[in-house]
């Protein structure tokens, strides 16, 4: 039991120490410091995500490209090259529904490549916004069409010809080409 108290005696005659009272009061200052700089920096990170996000993206077409993987693995490519070969012979019936289906159907699809291949977006415009013209150099006749569709689906008195149908369609072709997914 003496062993207890002198424990017990040594610990508090230590606390009461000048010397440790200053030492504990800077350990406590330097680990205020560190931890205010690390939610400092942790701050800083954050905010800088979204910017390195962008970097990420507008890089990510030449990385993707320059990899010696297969791009199949990660896009499922041969079924999006059977979709889109089923699609255009929507084109090769003599119905006018069947082209304006197409049309949009069309622009469904690419809207849907633009997903798989990473942009965000609340919609296809949103979308087509990120894409940059070093990644897709028709991105003015991408727009134009999809214009078209618009036009299609908020227009009731809109006519669709065939050679607007196929405008589109082949357009979109073009542009999923350059993009290297058919």
């Amino acid at each position: 039991m003496d062993l207890w108290y002198n424990f017990v005696d040594f610990l508090t005659t230590l606390l009461k120490n000048p010397e440790l009272e200053t030492s504990i009061a800077v350990f406590k200052v330097l680990f205020l410091l560190i931890t205010l700089s690390f939610l400092v920096i942790g701050i800083w990170f954050k905010t800088k995500a979204g910017f390195y996000a962008e970097k990420k993206m507008y890089y990510s077409y030449y990385f993707n490209k320059n990899k010696k993987t297969d791009q199949a693995t990660t896009l499922p490519l041969k079924e999006l090259k059977d979709y889109w070969l089923q699609l255009g012979t929507r084109l090769n019936m003599q119905d006018d529904a069947q082209w304006k289906l197409a049309v949009i159907e069309s622009d469904n699809f690419f809207d849907h490549v633009l997903t798989l291949l990473g942009y965000k977006g609340e919609s296809m415009g949103e979308r087509l916004q990120k894409v940059l013209p070093e990644h897709l150099p028709n991105i003015n006749d991408v727009w134009r069409v999809h214009k078209v569709r618009n036009s299609l689906v908020h227009d009731a008195t809109y006519r669709l010809s065939y050679n607007q149908a196929r405008d589109v369609y082949d357009t979109y072709e073009k542009a999923l080409k350059q993009l290297k997914i058919l």
